[in-house]
């Protein structure tokens, strides 16, 4: 069967478009592609930079989380310490007359802690910057001084039914050189040996016993 000029013409005209098409296809793809790519990297760029800033805040919450429990546990076991100071000073103000002895009661009934917490309220009202240390790893030291002149005194501070022994004025001679201290102080509720005070004179370490706590006490300005 012939095929007419007008056929052929269409048919070629159809080949021809197609290879247009195809021509225009393979071009145009990889430009849209090239185009695309830097939209797509921007998004995946986005999203990770978005997971990051949640990922942050995860492990921000979860560092902060413990501390906040640590705060509260520390607000909540110090409330009676600070309570039992706030007696004490009540009872320093209502008994202008002879302070030492209703605290001297008082002490006398505290653990190690609170009269170390005591001390340094009394410290305070004496015009001390006190700094309480940790209560592990303190170093021989529980209370570190500073005058209003910037000298540093290390404190031990000892709550005992019997005598203390040489060995508390061992512990504030070693605190005085940790803490960058010139001078110690031990200071108890009770008495001290007779070795502790000969260790005591000759390390000049300042002991402050029973009779001399009292006298510390009525110093507190009214």
């Amino acid at each position: 069967m012939k095929i007419s000029k007008r056929g052929k013409r269409r048919k070629k005209h159809r080949s021809g478009t197609g290879v247009f098409n195809i021509a225009l296809y393979l071009f145009v793809k990889p430009v849209k592609l090239l185009f695309s790519l830097p939209i797509r990297l921007l998004k995946s760029i986005r999203i990770l930079f978005n997971l990051s800033i949640h990922l942050l805040k995860a492990i921000w919450l979860l560092f902060t989380f413990p501390m906040h429990v640590l705060k509260a546990m520390w607000r909540l076991l110090s409330f009676p310490v600070r309570l039992l100071c706030k007696i004490i000073k009540q009872l320093l103000k209502k008994n202008p007359s002879n302070p030492a002895l209703r605290a001297l009661a008082e002490i006398d009934k505290m653990d190690g802690y609170t009269f170390e917490e005591f001390m340094k309220h009394v410290y305070e009202q004496l015009g001390y910057s006190v700094y309480h240390t940790p209560k592990s790893g303190d170093q021989g030291a529980d209370l570190i001084l500073t005058s209003k002149e910037k000298t540093r005194t290390a404190v031990q501070v000892k709550r005992y039914s019997g005598k203390v022994s040489n060995s508390a004025v061992q512990e504030v001679v070693a605190a005085k050189g940790f803490y960058k201290c010139t001078e110690g102080i031990v200071v108890t509720n009770s008495y001290f040996t007779g070795s502790a005070r000969q260790l005591a004179e000759a390390n000049l370490i300042d002991l402050v016993d029973r009779n001399e706590l009292e006298k510390l006490i009525n110093a507190i300005p009214n």
